[in-house]
């Protein structure tokens, strides 16, 4: 950090670096989505796919993202439930959440 650096200037860096790291994170998600359940019933496909998301559409909420943040609930919802029921998600959860990975992709994509 530069000494004349203002708190805006970081939070605009902090703010591009989200937008940049955008595409890495959601295929990360998206990679994440076609792993089978492993051995750990701790960890399930839902389970990661849920905190995955739910880092992200925090970060895109504390960083202001509004519209990020509204496409990647979407598909949050879906894993939220999936996890918290400890159900597998169908094949309708992975396209709604493949869908919120492209909208939110598409938001960030136009920043």
């Amino acid at each position: 950090m530069a000494p004349t650096e203002t708190y805006e200037q970081r939070v605009a860096a902090t703010r591009k670096r989200f937008i940049q790291g955008m595409p890495e994170r959601l295929q990360a998600v998206a990679d994440a989505l076609r792993e089978t359940d492993g051995a750990d019933p701790r960890e399930t496909k839902a389970r990661k796919v849920h905190r995955m998301l739910h880092d992200l559409a925090g970060n895109a909420a504390m960083l202001e993202y509004a519209e990020i943040e509204d496409r990647l609930r979407k598909g949050l919802r879906v894993a939220e439930d999936a996890d918290e029921s400890s159900a597998p998600l169908s094949t309708d959860d992975i396209r709604i959440i493949e869908t919120a990975l492209a909208d939110a992709r598409s938001v960030a994509e136009k920043i």
